[in-house]
């Protein structure tokens, strides 16, 4: 959606109010658009800040991130209030994440226990939808557990786990355009210089994704999402491609490079990982 360099300040602080900056500059340049695509904005743990869920609960839009395994998180009090001078009771006491009173149970793997409620975030002066995720080692026993919210409190805890889950992905975009692609290596000065190269950069990481994923889906028969995925693979492809078309045309044969395309030994698979 948008890319931008970030500006030269070493304060972490400062990093993350240009990287806000950025985002509420995404909301009012394309809000139009994002209105009808956009149900959700995922986070890893160093954006579990105020301002970044303020900022997008203001567009009516989820926000999911990670919380601290201590966070701090109270329980509305639902008992009954005695007749008595002064406010009534609000809270019910802090989440302990070892009792799970009153907590609902998620279906998950063998080796996990998942659990989810919602909950009010003194921090974030603001009520969560939590899932917890305990994970077990193999005599059951919990071992660690991960805490995820989201600021829609209807959210599905299994949709909640499944969008952050699918945040991961990005890393492996950022990871393929910085060694195959190209992403750091341009020496433009330029905003619109940079702006293109980034863009070149990431469509072709995208291209050659699209293609070797429809690609093998096709002749596989499984869903695109099960397909082994690799773009320095997609990079010897296309330079085994290119190798091999030279010489042929050099040959006076470039009317049988189709064959090798066919070919059951699959030549132009040569030096690929996921083959």
């Amino acid at each position: 959606l948008d890319i931008r360099q970030t500006r030269p300040k070493q304060d972490r602080a400062d990093r993350l109010e240009q990287y806000l900056e950025q985002l509420k500059d995404v909301f009012t340049q394309r809000r139009a658009w994002l209105s009808g695509h956009l149900r959700a904005v995922v986070a890893d743990g160093q954006y579990a800040k105020k301002m970044f869920m303020d900022a997008v609960h203001a567009e009516q839009i989820a926000f999911v991130t990670k919380l601290q395994s201590n966070a701090n998180l109270l329980y509305p009090f639902t008992g009954a209030h005695p007749t008595r001078r002064g406010a009534r009771r609000k809270w019910g006491g802090k989440v302990d994440f070892k009792d799970w009173s009153g907590w609902q149970s998620v279906p998950g793997d063998a080796q996990e226990r998942v659990w989810t409620r919602v909950v009010w975030a003194p921090h974030f002066g603001r009520f969560l939808r939590v899932v917890v995720i305990e994970r077990l080692d193999r005599k059951g026993q919990v071992k660690a557990h991960v805490v995820l919210c989201s600021t829609d409190t209807t959210m599905p805890a299994q949709e909640i786990r499944a969008l952050y889950s699918a945040r991961f992905q990005l890393e492996f975009v950022f990871r393929d355009a910085k060694q195959f692609a190209g992403l750091t290596t341009c020496q433009l000065r330029s905003t619109t210089g940079l702006e293109n190269h980034w863009n070149a950069a990431c469509f072709a990481l995208s291209l050659g994704r699209a293609e070797y994923l429809l690609e093998r889906s096709a002749r596989t028969g499984r869903p695109a999402g099960l397909v082994v995925f690799s773009y320095e693979d997609v990079k010897r492809r296309a330079f085994n491609r290119l190798f091999a078309s030279q010489i042929l045309a050099n040959l006076g044969l470039s009317r049988r490079f189709a064959e090798l395309e066919e070919h059951p030994s699959r030549p132009l698979d040569l030096g690929v990982k996921a083959a």
